[in-house]
């Protein structure tokens, strides 16, 4: 078993529009003690958050207004709590999304956009987004470090890169759309791919993660 992260309770946010069980199936085969939150009262912000997503943006973001996770969240991000965001999640904190009405948590000033339904030759473009890309990012792209390897994509829709790409440290590209694969606020950092299913890459990258939060939050 992977110690890394043994003595770390990540909270993992349950929105209730998504399964969240092979996050925390991943999170536990790394050896952290994952608290899921259905509700962000009497929940404190003493412990990284992990905000997964699988859904609708719509209905996500209405769950993020309706059961009080907004200002939680907000707070959390405020006081420097590490975040991570997950697909959706990683949407959620842009400002807003094509796929529907709602607003994201703005932590990033970017909106989520469609994939058009031709790529760059004017070919049929196969939507969603689902298979392996090469994942090398820079070394000031998180504040950890992160090895290369190879990352799980399953989204139909993509994060707009900023003109200035200071918030998207790291790009990818998919039928000559370009998008961030990576977004980061502070110390919030959204993934567009699926570390939960990217196998020893993602678990490389999740283990990177924790032992960079556990250090954070001593």
């Amino acid at each position: 078993m992977i110690q890394a992260g043994k003595k770390l309770s990540p909270r993992v946010v349950d929105l209730g529009v998504g399964n969240i069980g092979s996050v925390l199936k991943m999170l536990t085969r790394l050896g952290a003690r994952a608290e899921v939150l259905t509700s962000p009262r009497d929940a404190g912000r003493d412990a990284p958050i992990v905000l997964p997503g699988v859904g609708h943006f719509s209905r996500a973001a209405d769950a993020l207004h309706s059961g009080g996770w907004r200002s939680w969240l907000d707070a959390a991000h405020a006081s420097d709590v590490p975040i991570l965001g997950i697909c959706l999640g990683a949407q959620l904190m842009c400002l807003s999304s094509e796929e529907g009405p709602g607003s994201g948590l703005g932590w990033v000033p970017t909106r989520v956009c469609r994939f058009p339904s031709l790529n760059a030759e004017g070919a049929p473009l196969r939507v969603p987004h689902m298979g392996w890309q090469p994942f090398t990012p820079p070394a000031s792209c998180f504040p950890f470090v992160c090895e290369p390897g190879r990352m799980y994509y399953a989204h139909s829709f993509y994060i707009e890169p900023s003109a200035d790409g200071t918030c998207h440290p790291y790009q990818s590209e998919y039928g000559g759309v370009r998008f961030g694969a990576v977004v980061r606020a502070r110390r919030a950092v959204g993934v567009q791919f699926h570390p939960e299913k990217s196998h020893r890459h993602g678990m490389a990258f999740l283990r990177s993660w924790l032992d960079w939060a556990s250090k954070e939050r001593l």
